[in-house]
């Protein structure tokens, strides 16, 4: 199939270029004037830009800043949803439609579209010198890298492995976050009983919710050590996995899912759920840390009718082994920009994810509480609500650099596996033993 697309592709870009060469070009003279006539500027490059993320809202003041802070390229902004966007991206590509960069995430789709994608080494060289990836975090950059070549650049980065969770309810109810999972089982068992009817939401209809919850989970029993079955460097049915696929197994019989959590998405579902006060918890990460700003609390307090001010904090993930220490967090580059390979406009695209990745560009991810993707840039607490929630953000930080790994992985069939068997465990379809050996027959077909 790849061959395939690379061949439609090759001959899209032949007949382009073919069309261009029989166009040919006016060779006559212009007649002689006395008076030379009057330079024109020259229209702005158009190029455009698709992702699924940032949404509009998050993207317009980027796109703004960057048109008007030069006359030679416009940008024009397209955004979808996920599902709609993974669709649409892979027939863009096959049909030639026009994009000229792209949002792709790390792991399993930058590997997909690393074929598609220009190679951005040279021009990162040419701009910053060879030294130029120490410019970026290498939690978001180098799970981009495809040996030599950089397929596209972070535009910010994000960790999971967080509860956030609602201290407003909490604090009326006279509860805490959990620390360890006896305490998590203990707080869902309690929680209705303080007016908490709905303690911790998973909206596990969405695959990579369930993939994160695993990973957190799967990290505290054995660190590291589903990466290495990942890679083929341990099996998938070692005793340490197993443990975590029972454990979640276990959380959709102990009252920690609530009913009904494979027919709920994330987003909007679960999230609205959670912003409305009408659940007290749920796990996401970095990227969730905007629920903290005042801006977003008075967005919510009008789109929902609320008339309470929430205070939204994140607790590290409890501790599953008993050795007395959280989990880590894991993540990389939460959106990352590539340039298409097939591209007419590739210098106007460069000019502009070169911006994207600038220290303007990535003050204004800080600004809205995201994650640079350059080091040397502070988060700017200047909306955030609380105190407390400032001091949050400030262990954030402290967090990230003791992150332990990824979040995506590099494999399409093997996130395909995975997700079927969570599902098959989760509704009693298949022991924690059958799905973690169904993942590594997955597994072993995938050449790695």
């Amino acid at each position: 199939m790849k061959k395939r697309i690379g061949l439609i592709a090759s001959t899209t870009l032949f007949a382009s270029m073919l069309l261009t060469a029989c166009s040919g070009g006016n060779t006559s003279s212009a007649p002689a004037s006395s008076k030379a006539p009057e330079a024109k500027s020259a229209a702005p490059v158009t190029i455009n830009w698709w992702s699924w993320n940032p949404d509009e809202n998050k993207a317009k003041p980027f796109v703004d800043k960057f048109n008007a802070s030069q006359s030679e390229v416009k940008v024009n902004y397209k955004r979808y949803e996920y599902n709609d966007y993974v669709k649409t991206l892979k027939l863009a590509m096959v049909s030639g439609d026009e994009v000229d960069v792209f949002g792709i995430q790390a792991g399993a789709m930058a590997k997909e579209y690393t074929e598609f994608s220009e190679d951005l080494t040279p021009y990162a060289v040419k701009e910053w010198g060879n030294d130029w990836q120490n410019r970026f975090y290498d939690l978001g950059l180098k799970q981009l890298l495809a040996g030599s070549k950089t397929p596209a650049l972070p535009f910010f980065n994000s960790a999971a492995g967080y509860l956030f969770y609602n201290n407003t309810l909490l604090e009326k109810a006279g509860l805490k976050p959990p620390t360890t999972y006896a305490e998590w089982v203990e707080y869902v068992k309690v929680a209705p009983s303080k007016g908490i009817n709905a303690p911790f939401i998973q909206g596990a209809k969405d695959a990579w919710q369930n993939f994160d919850m695993f990973i957190a989970i799967a990290n505290e029993f054995a660190p590291g050590k589903i990466y290495e079955a990942e890679a083929g460097k341990a099996k998938w049915t070692d005793g340490d996995l197993v443990k975590a696929a029972t454990t979640w197994k276990d959380m959709f019989q102990n009252g920690i899912m609530q009913n009904g959590a494979y027919g709920l998405s994330v987003y909007p579902d679960a999230s609205d759920k959670f912003a409305k006060g009408e659940t007290a918890m749920i796990m996401l990460g970095t990227w969730h840390d905007t629920r903290m700003t005042k801006t977003i609390s008075a967005n919510d307090k009008k789109k929902y009718g609320l008339t309470t001010d929430y205070e939204f904090l994140a607790a590290p993930f409890p501790d599953l082994n008993g050795d007395g220490k959280p989990g880590s967090l894991f993540g990389g580059p939460d959106v990352s920009l590539a340039i298409t390979k097939e591209s007419k406009k590739k210098e106007a695209a460069w000019k502009f994810v070169k911006w994207m990745v600038s220290e303007e560009a990535q003050k204004m991810n800080a600004d809205v509480m995201q994650i640079p993707s350059i080091k040397g840039i502070q988060i700017n607490d200047a909306d955030i609500g609380t105190d407390r929630q400032k001091a949050n953000m400030k262990q954030q930080m402290k967090d990230l650099e003791n992150a332990i790994g990824k979040r995506e992985f590099l494999y399409p069939e093997l996130k395909t596996a995975l997700g079927d068997a969570l599902a098959m465990i989760a509704t009693g379809k298949a022991t924690p033993e059958e799905g973690m050996k169904n993942v590594q027959t997955a597994s072993d077909k995938i050449k790695k």
